[in-house]
This record gives C-alpha cells, structure tokens and sequence, in this order.
C-alpha cells in the first residue's frame, strides 16, 4: 500500500514512537536560526531514515519532536519490536554524530495499543488518535537524556527480544491511574521464547526424576507414562526435566520421537527423529546412506553383525535392503541400538503424543522396555488418556513402568502462575482467570496472552473489565484469539506449518505456499517470540503446543486443507527421490487427505490425486511390511483399494491383502475379490493362479480360521479351474503354492467325511513336489509351508511320530521365515507331543516359540500355540500356569478381532476345566463365553451339527457323548477334543458306550494316542465298574505324567477297592491343585 493510497477510518493495534531533543529551547537561544534549522533537518532526516527503514511511518514533525507509528499501514506482528529497534538506532545514530551528538540528547518514549487512524482529506497526513499516543508522549517526558521508556503492552510484547529495567509507575498528567513504565535497557543476545514457571508440578517432577537417579544408578530400563488430558502440562513436565537433567547427569543423552496427529497412518515415523539423533544422520541421507552410517555406527561401538543389525534398524525408517519378515528381529535391533548408544552416557528417549501412534510402535515401545542388559535408559511417554483406550493394559504392570498422571492443578498454583504472567497480583483479574482456567495451566497462560494483547495497560480498570468480559470461554478458542491478532502473513505460516503436522521445515512451508524461504524463517522468528513456535534444529520449527496446531490447522477451510495437502504431497514427492519408502507414508498420507477433502469440498479434479494417493499408498504398504508391520500394511492396502478405479491396479491390491494373512476370513475375502477382477479383467494365468493358490491355502491350511467355508463343490471347482492353469505358468514358486494348497485338502476334508487312500497319495505327492521346488529354490518360507502340508498328511494318515520328524526342521529355517510361519511350526510340533502324550515337550516347544513373540505380534498365531499350552499344562497338571495361559488365550482373542477361531477352543476348553474345579466361576464364565461364541459361529456359517466344547461347558453328558459318535473315527483333527469329552464323562461319571470306547481305545492304541487312551479307558472304568480298565489308566496317566488325572483315576480306583491310602493319596494331590468339584464328588461317593 502507498503512502498516499486511500485509506478508511479503522480501529487498529500500533506502537507509537515519541522523541524530542532535551533543552532545545536553550539551545535556539545560543544558535543562529539557520544554524538551529539545519540541526533540525539532519535530525529529521535521520528520524525518516530510522523508521522507514523498521517498516514504521513518520506521521508528524512538532518543533523537536518526532511522532512516529508502527504497524498502521501494515500489521507485521512484531511492532513493538520494531519500534524499540528503531528507537535503539536513532539514539545511537544521533548521539554519534559529529553534529548533532553534543547538542541533541534525545529521549524516547514507545507505547502500544489501540488507536482510530484516517488520513486527512486536505494534507494528506495520517490523524491517529487515542490514548496511546498520549500515553507515549507522556513516557518520553519521563524518560533520561539518551534512554527509551516504554509502556506495558510494548515491554510484555518485546520481552523475548529486549531487556528492560524493573516496572516504575508514572503519574501522567491527564491519567487517574498511574502508568506503568519499563526502561529498555537494550537487546538480548538472542531471542527466545519465554518460558513460564512451572508450578504445583513439584511432585511429579521428583517423581520423574527419582526414576531418572534410579535408571541411570542401577542401569536398568524404565518407563515413564505421563498421561495427561491436553493442555494439563506434560510438555511443560517434560522441559523442565529436561532442563534439569544436565546438572545432575551432564553426559546424559535427549533423542525424542514425535508422533503426529495422524500417527497411526505412519508406521514407525516418530522413530526416524531417534534414529538419525542418535546417528548423526542428516534429514536428506538416501537409503544407502542410512545403511552405510548405521553400520559404521555401530562398528564403532564394537557391536557384533552390525551390518544385519543395521539393515534391521534401516528398515524402520523406509531405507532397509529387502523385507524383514521377523518382526521380533527388528525389534531386538532396536533394543540392541538403544542399549549401544547407552553405553556413551545415560540417554532419555522421549516419545510425544504417543495415542497417536501406530500399534507397531505401540508394540516396539512395550518391547524396548523389558529389560535385557543393564542399560541406563529412561523412557518418557507424553500421551492422553485416549492411549488407555487403545491398550486397556499399558506397561503390563511392569515393575520397571510408572504411570504418572497428572491431575488439573490446583487453585493455588494456577493462581501463582497467573500472577506470575500478568505480573500483577490484582486479586479481581486473576481469579476470573484462575477460575475460567479450571485447573488447565495452558488455558490459563493463553487468557493471560490474550488479555495482555486486548489491553494497553492493567491499570486501566474499564479496559481490562471489557477484556475479560470478552475472553473466550475454551482453550482453543482462546487459542484462536490469539491467532486472530496475528497479521496475515504470521497467521499463514501457522496455517500451512499445521498441514504438516506438529513439526514444519521452513522449505516446506515457502514452497507450499509459493513464499521464499527468508520470509518465512523471518516470520517464524516472530512466531518464537510470541511464544508460538519454537525452533528445533536446521530449518525446523515445532508448535510450542499440539493445540496451537489444532486450532491453526481448523482455520483453514475443506477446500484450502485439500489444496494444501496436495501441494504438500508434491513437495514432499519432490524431495523422496532415493528414499520413496522412507517418505512413502507421509507422502500418501497427504495425498489421501487431499482426495478426501477435495470430494467434500465438492470442486476440483480428483483424478490425478487418486492416482498419486494410491500409488504411494501401495509403496507405503510395501515399507510396512518391510518393517514387519503387517497390520500397518493392511490399512495402506485397504485405503488403496478405496481409492482407486483401476480394476487390474484393485485386483492386485487385493491379492497383496490376502498375502499378509491379517486372518483367515480376511484374508480369504481379499482372495475373492482378487479372483474376480482377475477373471473379470482376463488377467494371465500367473496372476490367477497366484490368487487361487493363495485362497485354497487359506481354506485348507488355515481352515481353522474360517467359519465361513467353501462347500465341496465350491472347493472343487476352485482346484480344478487352478489346476488348468499349472501348465501354463512359468513360475514355479506360484506352481509351489498351489501345490502346498493341494497338500492340505486331506486336511480340509476330515471335516465333513474321511479321505480315502487316494487322496492321501495325491496330497502326499503335491507336498513333496512343493518341497522339491522350495529347495531347489532355496526359498525357506516354502520350504516350511511344504514340509507343514507334508506333516498334515502324515497326522492325518495317524502318522503323528512322523509328522514331528518332517517339522522339527522347520525351526531349523526360523531366521530366515516371518514370524508367523515360525508360531505355526511351533503350534503343530507342540499338538503333535500333545497327541502322543509327551507333555513335558509340549511344555517346552510351546514356551520356546511363544518366548519369540513380543506383545501384540500376530496374536492369532500366538493364540494357537498358547491354546495346546492351555491344553499341555492342564492334563501335567501345572493348573496356575494353565490358567495364566488361559488368560493370554483370552487376551489374544480379543487383540485378533475375536475371531472365529475354532483352534482355540481347546485352550479354552482346558482352561476352563480348571477354573471350574477350582470353583473359580467368574473365571470359567468368561471360557464358556468364548466357547459359545465360536462355536455358534461354525453352526451358524455351516448349519446344524453336535455341539462339542458347548456340550463339554455345559455338563451334558449325552451331547458330549453324541459328539464323539459324530467324529469317530474319520476325523484325525479332533484327537484332543475326543480326549477332553471322555475326561469329563469319567467325572460325571458317565456310563459311556462299551461299543464305542472298545473302538476309541484300540484306535488310540494303534496311533499311539496316549492321552485319549487313557482318558477313554477311564470313562469305560468307571462306566462299567472296570477296575482293570482303571487300572490300566493310571499306569498311562502316571507315565505320561498327567497329574490330576493320576489323582482321580487313584481315588476312582479306591472308591471301588475300599483302598483308603490310595484315596487319600489321590485327594491330597487334588487338594493341593485346588480340585474342588472333583473332591467334592468323590468323598461323598466314598462315604456313602
């Protein structure tokens, strides 16, 4: 705008400069009147120059004096900066001159506030009128020779900038209040925010730091959780600890990891900060950079495989060499990298807003704080109450986790803090803040901010009265009035910076918006002073608050968020050459974004945005599962699939889905879809073989994960339309696939009939042509799902010896297979010892492969291990172990979505037959829930059948009974169930079937299934009064070491001899387990 533009009458917020010259009344008494004119003229020139060149306008000349104003023709936020800047430069400049420096001591006064400006009609001068201006004239009468006095809206406003003397009151003529004044004593070295104290946070803080003494002392892992609502003072908790820490522990490490408010979009992001903290890494390093640095790291710090380790911890962050498949890996390489960079000194690794993050980092958190070595490493988790949530559970009740919440503070402490920013003890003021605040100590600082900004002084009773009428009513609608002060182009940086997130580079910023960099850092050194933003490193600058970022980010309208997250996915795009997958998250994050908001906003093109959005959604999915981070992946899937059109680009999305085996039925329904674009589309055989493969796979090896399954004939023509397509395939790992799918029918069969011989061969035979490919191939995750369908066959065929020989080498492959081939190999050695009585290695296989696992990992593969553990440890039994297994059986149920997952029923089962011989009904209660729900879902998806585990939580003998008949014999998948319904008839005491029991126990018998043959034998003893029959039970029992089951059979055994020893020998085993439904029978029994 022109000088001598137009310009309306309006209300605006200026610093107005006074200075005049000291005893120039004088001094036009000893000068010349021309002499004294060119005095006057060379400081008025000086004057111009001064102010002009701080962006200020010269509104008048008065003899001596010098009116000038700041931030009346344009607003730049940091007015009152500039004028003390200018007033700074005049004094010096006219104190230097060889002219003018002897004669003209001049004094200055500034003040700041609200003033009616216009220009004249006729002159052509600016008229501003006010209070203020008064005010300023009367300051700089009050002030020295050479020295600036300033008002108080101008020192609260320059603060950061300038140092000023103490507060002196002035009696201005004209005022009936005193005025508060502030002599500037000069500029700081540099600015900084400023920083309130903190208050009634003193306990928490020793808190905090008593676990930081006792990590750093004892060299163990601790992690701190401050759960907090916004706004509460986790931030502030966490600055002052950290402030704190050098003088106590000067060597200690800071790494912190920020997750966005978009977090659980991005998988490990957060991490990255950390990573390249700890490092040294630059921001723009390429992936082979990563590598390189991360090895070279670690060489340095003499740790072993580093190079391995490194391409772990690269993986991370998007920069790894080829997908990791063992998340427990990574995870180790993170822990192992946390304890190395500990070694150099006690390191503090600070994660903020951790509800925001992704559950693989939720997962890798609770990971990294079980202890291993000794490591002096503190965590510190900033989170709102929404993380508990997410994960009801949170540090496990971990000895070396601490929860800190932090409660409102108390009146008395947010009174001191008011107090302390209005620096004003004004008991009227400050309670009405104290009490809009609600204990809310940054609510309390951003009213105090925006009363300071409305009034020009505290002193003005009839200002501050209307002031605190009009303050807002919530946190961030105060936030926003303050927003609102900023001039446009401060209020755009925070606008565009919140499309970013938490954190925003400088670069960004400019090129988004289509600024140059110098504006914008300029700007945001503005922003640092009014306590906005603070600056973090390199071109980075942080919201000094989430909800400063929130409520910028709000301003913005649909359609400005869709153009800006657009320009931002473009800048970012720009800047990922070399790194796409490190950037790929955050790229289609933006993209997304602006797809979605383009739709709502009902304008603009959304084509090429949808096609930017789903390619690096697919590129972002391919960067989880390299990091292991399956779920992750599945999400970026899925929102690709919603976006795109493409039917070739949605087939293929949809068969990456069913790859990651989220769950069967998932999985399976992304196969459908696939398939079906496929054949749509006429896509070649490779492809549509590879979804066959995948699906059949799923209906047959993970069929215990399927409720809703394919009828015969369904699964027939599936076969049959794959099989047409071997031939023309080239690809001998899609042909190994589909041969591994075929091993399992026999498998997938023993549900509805029992397979003939024939059958056996041809699954038997495509098992070992898999396996021939898959090492020919040296392709170890086929070599496992071979050798898996191979040992299907073999178990099925009552071979269950052999089928352990054909799986103990799989865990020989465990480095180089995911995490969940690795459970089911785990999973199938220990049902294999479970079917042939070897409890003692069920045991130990099942706590082997569940020791692997950290929290959170594929639960539903965990939940079928942990389910014949259940099993394992119930008959041995180990009944407190048993129940905890039952508990995390339960628990992994709900983590994997409660699924319809009949392979856990026998944990289940198991464990609630020790709650129920305990007496623990709540216990056995929340089983039998479980139970009911998964089995009404197969009879719901597969029509009426016997009730099984129902008839066995229900005590229905006859059902139980009948359950049996309906399997026997064809169904080899069900050993453990047939044992479990005998076991319970034996303590009902049931008079089972002769017929039938005969024929269980000689099939037991043949197949070597120790535990079935006992526990029939047992039912058929008790029954028919067989004493040989119960006899014989107790040896297996006893042989097999299966605890209670020796205990029951001796006291059912004595009930018949009158052997009282062996009665009392077996209830005091029974006892001691806490058996007491069982004991409770049989002494009734035995009195009688």
């Amino acid at each position: 705008m022109s000088q001598t533009s137009a310009m309306p009458e309006e209300r605006r917020v200026v610093t107005v400069l006074f200075a005049d010259v000291m005893g120039s009344t004088a001094l036009g008494e000893e000068l010349d009147p021309e002499d004294m004119r060119a005095l006057l003229a060379l400081y008025y020139a000086t004057a111009k120059d001064v102010v002009a060149q701080h962006g200020g306008t010269v509104e008048k000349f008065i003899g001596d004096a010098v009116m000038a104003v700041f931030g009346l023709l344009q607003a730049h936020g940091d007015d009152p900066e500039r004028a003390l800047s200018a007033a700074l430069e005049l004094r010096d400049r006219v104190r230097s001159d060889a002219k003018l420096g002897e004669r003209f001591p001049i004094r200055i006064g500034v003040n700041t506030g609200e003033v009616v400006a216009a220009r004249e009609h006729d002159a052509g001068d600016f008229l501003v009128t006010g209070d203020v201006v008064n005010v300023a004239a009367r300051l700089q009468q009050a002030a020295a020779p050479w020295s600036v006095m300033c008002g108080e809206r101008t020192a609260r406003a320059a603060r950061a900038t300038f140092a000023f003397a103490d507060r002196i009151s002035l009696d201005a003529k004209g005022k009936r209040q005193p005025v508060s004044a502030y002599a500037l004593n000069g500029r700081l070295d540099r600015p900084s925010a400023l920083r309130v104290p903190l208050l009634g946070r003193d306990a928490d803080l020793e808190q905090l730091e008593l676990v930081a003494r006792r990590a750093f002392a004892e060299q163990r892992p601790f992690l701190v959780s401050v759960i907090a609502p916004a706004g509460t003072g986790k931030t502030r908790l966490l600055e002052e600890f950290l402030d704190r820490l050098p003088r106590t522990h000067e060597n200690a490490q800071v790494a912190i990891a920020q997750c966005l408010p978009y977090g659980q979009r991005l998988t490990y992001w957060p991490l990255r900060a950390v990573l390249y903290r700890l490092v040294g890494l630059t921001e723009d390093a390429l992936p082979t950079q990563v590598r390189e640095q991360i090895a070279a790291w670690l060489a340095r710090n003499d740790f072993a495989g580093h190079g391995a380790t490194a391409n772990l911890l690269a993986a991370t962050v998007g920069a790894g060499e080829g997908e990791v498949t063992d998340r427990a890996a990574l995870f180790s390489a993170w822990r192992d990298a946390i304890e190395l960079a500990s070694t150099r000194g006690p390191l503090v690794l600070v994660f903020e807003d951790l509800h925001w993050s992704a559950d693989s980092l939720l997962d890798l958190v609770e990971y990294v704080m079980q202890p291993r070595a000794d490591a002096p490493v503190l965590m510190i988790a900033l989170t709102r109450p929404e993380l508990l949530d997410r994960r009801p559970n949170w540090g496990g009740g971990r000895r070396n986790h601490l929860a800190l919440t932090l409660e409102p503070l108390a009146e008395s402490a947010v009174t001191r803090l008011v107090e302390h920013l209005l620096e004003s003890a004004r008991p009227d003021v400050v309670q009405r803040i104290v009490k809009r605040s609600e204990g809310n100590p940054f609510y309390a600082g951003e009213l105090v901010r925006s009363l300071i900004e409305r009034t020009s002084s505290l002193t003005d009773v009839r200002a501050v009265e209307e002031a605190l009428a009009n303050l807002p009513d919530t946190v961030q609608a105060t936030v926003l009035a303050r927003l609102d002060l900023l001039d446009a182009s401060s209020r755009r940086v925070l606008q565009v910076g919140a499309v970013f997130g938490r954190t925003f580079r400088v670069r960004g910023v400019a090129e988004v918006d289509g600024l140059d960099d110098a504006s914008v850092a300029l700007l945001c050194q503005d922003l640092i002073i009014k306590d906005l933003v603070r600056h973090v490193g390199s071109d980075d600058y942080t919201f000094r608050h989430i909800l400063i970022r929130e409520v910028a980010y709000q301003t913005l309208t649909r359609g400005e968020r869709a153009r800006l997250h657009a320009a931002a996915g473009r800048w970012l795009e720009a800047q990922a050459t070399g790194r796409e997958e490190a950037l790929a998250e955050l790229i289609a994050y933006h993209y997304r974004e602006a797809v979605g908001l383009t739709s709502a906003a009902g304008g603009g093109e959304v084509a090429p945005l949808r096609a930017s959005a789903v390619r690096w959604l697919e590129t972002a999915s391919q960067a989880a599962t390299a990091g292991a981070a399956s779920l992750e992946a599945a999400r970026h899937l899925r929102a690709a699939i919603e976006l795109t059109d493409d039917d070739q680009r949605r087939a293929v999305l949809f068969e990456k889905l069913g790859d990651l085996s989220i769950s069967g039925d998932q999985s399976s329904a992304a196969y459908q879809s696939s398939i079906q674009l496929y054949r749509q589309i006429g896509a070649p055989a490779e492809q549509l073989l590879s979804a066959l493969a995948g699906l059949l796979t799923i209906y047959t090896r993970s069929m215990g994960s399927i409720a809703n399954r394919p009828s015969q004939d369904e699964l027939d023509r599936l076969r049959m339309e794959a099989a047409a397509l071997v031939e023309r395939v080239g690809d001998e790992r899609i042909v190994a696939r589909f041969f591994i799918a075929e091993s399992f029918l026999p498998f997938w069969l023993g549900s509805v009939t029992k397979p003939d011989v024939s059958q056996f061969d041809a699954a038997e035979t495509a098992a070992t042509r898999a396996l021939s490919i898959a090492e020919r191939l040296d392709d170890a995750r086929l070599q496992s799902a071979a050798r898996d369908g191979l040992a299907a066959v073999q178990t099925l065929r009552g071979q269950a010896r052999a089928a352990l020989k054909t799986n103990y080498p799989r865990l020989a492959l465990e480095d180089r297979v995911d995490l969940l081939e690795r459970m089911d190999a785990y999973g199938v050695i220990t049902w294999a010892h479970c079917w042939l009585g070897e409890l003692d290695d069920a045991a130990r296989v099942s706590a082997a492969g569940l020791a692997l696992l950290q929290p959170g990992q594929v639960p539903a593969w965990a939940l079928h291990v942990v389910a014949w553990r259940a099993y394992a440890l119930a008959l041995r039994g180990d009944w407190d172990q048993a129940a905890a297994a039952g508990e995390r059986a339960l628990m992994l149920w709900e983590e994997s979505g409660r699924l319809t997952a009949g392979y856990a029923l026998r944990g289940f089962a198991a464990a609630f037959g020790v709650a129920h011989a305990r007496g623990a009904e709540a216990a056995a209660e929340r089983y039998r829930e479980a139970i009911e729900e998964i089995e009404r879902a197969f009879i719901a998806r597969q029509g009426p059948r016997q009730e099984r585990y129902l008839a066995f939580v229900r005590d229905d003998a006859h059902a139980m009974h009948a359950a049996i008949a309906e399997r026997f014999p064809y169904d080899h998948r069900v050993i453990e169930l047939w044992e479990r319904l005998y076991a319970r008839l034996a303590d009902l005491a049931y008079a089972v079937d002769a017929d039938l029991a005969q024929r269980v126990i000689a099939f037991a018998v043949r197949y070597e299934y120790r535990a079935l043959e006992a526990s029939a034998r047992r039912a058929f003893g008790v029954g028919a009064d067989d004493q040989a029959e119960l006899r014989r039970a107790l040896e297996i029992f006893d042989a097999i070491g299966a605890v209670p089951y020796s205990a029951r059979t001796r006291c059912e055994l004595a009930q018949r001899t009158g052997d009282r020893m062996m009665f009392d020998a077996g209830a005091r085993v029974l006892d001691g387990l806490g058996d007491v439904d069982q004991l409770r029978r049989y002494e009734d029994l035995f009195g009688r």
